[in-house]
Order: C-alpha cells, then structure tokens, then sequence
C-alpha cells in the first residue's frame, strides 16, 4: 500500500513539481494551497505525512499549520521546507513537532533525503497509531482482571525508548485513572506516617484553617476532596521545607500531583454530578453530539471543528487538548449514555467547555445553537467558563511528568498548587 502524502504550497510550480517526483516513487499524493485548505484535505484525506512550505500568505504560517495539524493528530509526520526559513524557524518546527526541516535551495539534490524521510516517518506514524490504539484499549478496561493486565500494559509501554511524547502522556494518564485507588492510598500512607513524626502534630490544623481562610465554601468540600486538598497541602509545605530531601523530591511531587488534582476533579464531579445526570438523561444531548461528529468518518464534523480552531485563535491561546480528544470525549459519551463518567480533568474541561455555555456556530450556512445544555450556573460569562475549562485541563497537564519535562520539579509543582487552588475557587461558585 503506498504511503499517502499531503503536499502544502502556495507556489504551483514547485507544488507540481513535488507531486509529479513522488507519483514517479510511487507515493499517493493530495495537495492544498495553503494552511486553511490542508486542515480540510487533512481531514478528508487522511494522509500519512504531511509536507508544507514555510512562507504561504504569512511569513509563518507553514508553522502554525503544523501546530494546527498537530492539534487535529499529534502522532502526524510533519516535514517542512523553506526556501527562506533561519535556524530558528527550523528549531521551532522541530519544537512544535516537525520530524524534519528541509531547505528548498538545491531541492533537487535533496529529494532522496526528503523521499527518506518520508518512508520513515510513514512507518514511525503505522507504529505509533496501533501503540495509541493499545492505550486506548487499556483506557477503556473496567472488570478488574481486565484493568490488571491494562496497568501492566501502561507500566510496560511507559518503559519503552524512544516513546513519542503524546503517547507517553496519554500512558500516563490511563494509569494513574486506572490506579487512582491504589495511588491515594499509598499517599496517604506516606502522609499519615510524616504526621506521626514529633512536632508536627498541629501542622494539619493549621493547614486546615488556612484552607478555610483560602476557600470560602472549604467546609461543605465533599470528605474525600477535603482529606486530598489537606495532604496535598500538607507535602506541598514539607517538600518548601527545609526538611525536604533531594531525594524526597520526586516521590513527594507525584505525591503532590495526584493529591492536589484528585481534590479538583473529585470535588467538580460531586458539584455538577446531577448537572451531568440531567445532561446525559437528555435525547437533545445526543441529537447534538451526532450533529457535532461526522456520520461518515466518526470524527469532529468539519464545521465544528474550525470553530474550535476559531475558538481558540479567539482567545489567543491553544487549549491543552486536541481535537481527537474532543472526539473521543464525544464517542465515549454516546458509547457509555448515562453511565458516561468524564475519565480525567481534560475530558472534564472539555465537556464543561463545549456543553457548559451558550453560543452558536454555523454548519451549511445554518446556525447551530448551543444552550448551555450542562446547566452551568455560578460561572456564567462565555470567559469565565472557558477559563475555568482551561484550568481543569491544564491541571492534568501540570501533573503529568511527560509534558513539559523542560520545566523543572519545583516550578511545576508551584504552577500546579496554583492552578488547583484557581480551579477550586471556580468551583465554590458552581450552584
């Protein structure tokens, strides 16, 4: 089966040029003009790497389509190639995800390299495409000898050299889900036994009395949350300490990671628990998710996805999720109907996002509304939800080794107390 390609190039000339070289070794080949006509063929098509110039009708718009392709499939080859692009460029195309940065000076030269390229990239995207489906498979695990040999999967694929990073990071995820139990135990062993130590004995009051100075609503907190916020708080303060150890360091991150989003996430389902039971007892919910998904295809229906692509240049950010993320929230919604429980803060974030406001986006020429079907009250303005959406999701990301291993330890942590105590203050205005 030859490998697909999608050429992205605003100059005919070489565009032509590029397709007839790869038909000649044999590539399929689809082309787009520019970034906005390849998210469509991208989406249509279904290529196995993607090739685009750098300069099209901006200076960098080959970079901020293959942010936007990455965003749609982060496991996408990406190769890109400038005549004009610096070093710089060619760092952050590698940075945002491109497996190679080719100069189109002398591309004649170059087209071995670049047929290369592609045929390694093609066979990188096969392995890496099977290896998210395992993931998900393990994701889905519910009987209990089912979810013992999906942690032992997880653990095993966590092992693995050379993981790409979004595997990696979706691995993460699926385990510790599937190990919350076991994870919250043993923290709170680990904390129970740093509390039996002399002179601490009255640092848990404290901590606890500063919680309700810090949340007004910290009393009617669900146990479970309150019990998470207090020990997260309680390693937070100890690992700051003096008393903290390099070697403590990492084991009292992961500690503090889980502690602090367990308490976000447990205390944001037990708020909206019969805001979702509603939600999800509603025929109009599915009547929407299906007008949201393409019948054909069962990802994101082409309009709605460029609205979330509009939306997300509107508020001058990326989200920390991508659009096959939204989709599998929306699969797993009509698959589960209502014993659909959001897995995690970034599902959470993206229900809460797509479902807890009121806006409309247009499919055909024909306005879609979208009523706040969740039922969201306490946080009502279109900023406010998406802010509190983006805190839950960036939670997750916070707490996750894999991304962002740039960051150091205890700046991460820092960022993540933050974020919780941010996503907890929105959460106390949830009615």
């Amino acid at each position: 089966m030859s490998v697909k390609v999608l050429i992205v190039d605003d100059n005919k000339i070489y565009r032509d040029a590029f397709r007839r070289n790869m038909m000649i070794h044999n590539f399929d080949v689809c082309e787009a003009e520019h970034g906005g006509d390849a998210l469509e063929v991208l989406k249509a098509e279904k290529p196995d790497v993607l090739v685009t110039d750098l300069r099209m009708r901006t200076p960098t718009e080959g970079l901020d389509l293959i942010r936007q392709a990455k965003g749609i499939d982060p496991l996408l080859p990406i190769v890109m190639i400038s005549a004009v692009g610096t070093f710089e460029e060619g760092a952050i195309a590698t940075k945002l995800g491109a497996s190679d940065v080719i100069s189109k000076t002398n591309i004649e030269e170059r087209l071995q390299r670049l047929y290369e390229s592609i045929e390694q990239a093609s066979g990188e995207y096969e392995t890496n495409r099977n290896l998210l489906a395992e993931v998900g498979r393990c994701q889905r695990a519910e009987e209990p000898s089912a979810k013992a040999a999906a942690i032992a999967k997880l653990e095993e694929i966590l092992t693995r050299k050379n993981l790409h990073p979004y595997i990696q990071s979706e691995a993460y995820d699926s385990l510790v889900s599937l190990r919350t139990t076991e994870i919250r135990q043993d923290t709170e062993a680990d904390a129970t036994r740093l509390l039996s130590q002399p002179g601490r004995a009255g640092l848990l009051k404290e901590i606890e009395t500063d919680m309700g100075r810090e949340f007004a609503d910290f009393e009617n907190f669900h146990p479970d949350s309150r019990d998470s916020l207090l020990t997260a708080e309680f390693f937070y303060r100890f690992q700051s300490s003096e008393g903290a150890t390099k070697t403590t360091t990492d084991a009292f991150s992961r500690n503090i990671g889980f502690s602090y989003s367990f308490a976000v996430e447990n205390e944001a389902k037990y708020r909206l628990k019969k805001k979702l039971a509603r939600f999800l007892t509603s025929p109009q919910t599915y009547d929407l998710i299906r007008q949201m998904l393409d019948p054909r295809t069962g990802h994101l229906d082409i309009f709605y996805h460029q609205y979330l692509l509009r939306l997300q240049t509107s508020i001058g950010k990326d989200y920390d999720f991508t659009i096959d993320n939204v989709k599998q929230t929306f699969q797993r919604i009509l698959e589960h109907e209502i014993r659909y429980k959001p897995d995690g803060l970034k599902a959470l974030g993206i229900v809460i996002i797509c479902f807890g406001r009121s806006y409309s986006y247009k499919k055909m020429n024909q306005p879609i509304e979208v009523n706040n079907p969740l039922g969201m009250k306490g946080v009502e303005s279109d900023i406010e939800v998406m802010k509190f959406a983006d805190h839950l999701i960036s939670l997750q990301h916070f707490r996750n080794p894999y991304i962002h291993p740039e960051i150091n330890v205890m700046e991460k942590i820092s960022n993540l107390r933050e974020t919780a105590f941010n996503c907890l203050r929105f959460i106390c205005r949830l009615v």
